[in-house]
């Protein structure tokens, strides 16, 4: 494992955002023998005249007067302030300028020297250069091009950019990896972990089950995860809550939709966002999880990390054919239609059993959130004994 460095984390989200994705497993785990600094997300879409567009904004501007926060000795937390109109070249030169000092401000205060930089989003790529940085590792965990509602030619022409710079790139699915390493051979096919002593607990009986989802009429059909239309097939859900009337279908998870429409048909609840450590007291209350993923260039270029969470809970799943999921056909069962979809949870719930349960929880043991760490770590210790070595060749004379 990597010890004793300074590292600077451009995150694609924010610290505080309720969700647990990668960038927080991976700052947690450097931050136990390195210093960290995690930079909050900057965006790249233009914020709408919509109140939670609004309260973001307004949330931001307060984060970046209290300076950077600290989680503890070796981890802290820096939310940048920039103009948020991505589409203008004056802007984003402005920002740019804003970043580099800003940032610049706050490593010298944290006597951050030589940071290693672990960027997970292109928009960060002009950073690079600034900050007197050792190393550059791309961590690419989205195709964020194919998002809705940003300008895709600019990030593809920054992931281009960044990929060309960074020293690795680590990619968490194979669609990811297949595309990115022809244009930097470094790269890395490296999967998401799991916290998975967590989400074992679901398996103890001594565990309560979650005050807000306990009365709800079983079977539940639970879902946590980012609930947009740019991930959830929302037709989907409608279609299984119609069909199954006496099923209740759970949402877990930060939102950014209208999801009053779902809710009115009377069996589909949406219980907002939970503490990352408090959901194993929800994944015991599912009998049946699910991943209705759309099928675009976002959910196909994807690694589910609610799929290792679910089966180390136990819980059978159903998913659409997401690649990155199929891997796991033994233990998932995906389907192509609606109808295939509702059949497969029809068939979890009459063949679900307590030796099943302790199967797919066992069967994920082994992929740990730490062990990936150590792959990682492996292969930037290799990268950089090569560097060393190419620069310690005699040259020509």
């Amino acid at each position: 494992m990597l010890k004793d460095r300074n590292i600077i984390l451009f995150s694609s989200d924010d610290w505080d955002s309720g969700l647990k994705t990668s960038k927080y497993h991976v700052a947690v785990r450097l931050a136990r023998e390195n210093r960290v600094l995690f930079v909050n997300s900057i965006g790249f879409r233009t914020p709408n005249a919509t109140s939670g567009d609004i309260q973001r904004v307004l949330h931001k501007i307060r984060m970046f007067f209290r300076g950077y926060q600290t989680v503890n000795h070796n981890l802290f937390v820096y939310t940048p302030l920039i103009l948020p109109f991505y589409n203008s070249v004056i802007v984003r030169y402005i920002n740019h300028w804003i970043l580099v000092l800003s940032i610049k401000f706050v490593k010298s205060m944290l006597h951050l020297s030589n940071p290693m930089l672990w960027i997970f989003t292109p928009n960060m790529v002009n950073m690079i250069g600034h900050l007197n940085e050792a190393e550059i590792i791309y961590y690419c965990v989205d195709n964020q091009s194919a998002h809705k509602d940003v300008n895709s030619k600019m990030l593809d022409e920054m992931e281009h950019k960044l990929l060309k710079k960074a020293d690795i790139v680590i990619a968490c699915s194979k669609e990811l990896s297949k595309t990115r390493e022809k244009i930097n051979p470094n790269t890395y096919y490296i999967p998401h972990g799991v916290d998975w002593d967590l989400f074992r607990k679901a398996l103890d009986e001594n565990l309560q089950i979650a005050d807000d989802i306990a009365p709800i009429r079983k079977p539940i059909i639970g879902f946590y995860g980012f609930v947009s239309y740019d991930w959830v097939d929302f037709d989907l859900l409608k279609k299984i809550a119609m069909k199954h009337t006496e099923w209740s279908i759970v949402l877990i998870g930060k939102s950014s939709v209208d999801l009053r429409e779902l809710i009115m048909l009377g069996n589909i609840y949406y219980l907002g966002v939970k503490k990352f450590e408090d959901l194993p007291m929800y994944s015991k209350a599912f009998d049946v999880a699910i991943i209705p993923f759309n099928i675009n260039e976002l959910t196909l270029n994807s690694n589910p990390l609610k799929l290792l969470e679910y089966l180390a809970s136990g819980k059978p799943v159903v998913s659409t054919r997401i690649p990155e999921v199929t891997k796991y056909g033994n233990m998932v069962k995906i389907a192509d239609t609606s109808e295939e979809f509702i059949s497969a949870i029809e068939q979890c719930l009459k063949e679900n059993s307590t030796a099943e349960m302790y199967k797919r929880s066992d069967s994920v043991k082994t992929e740990s959130w730490d062990g990936r760490m150590e792959i990682i770590s492996q292969k930037l210790s290799e990268y950089m004994s090569n560097s060393k070595n190419k620069k310690d060749e005699p040259g020509e004379s």
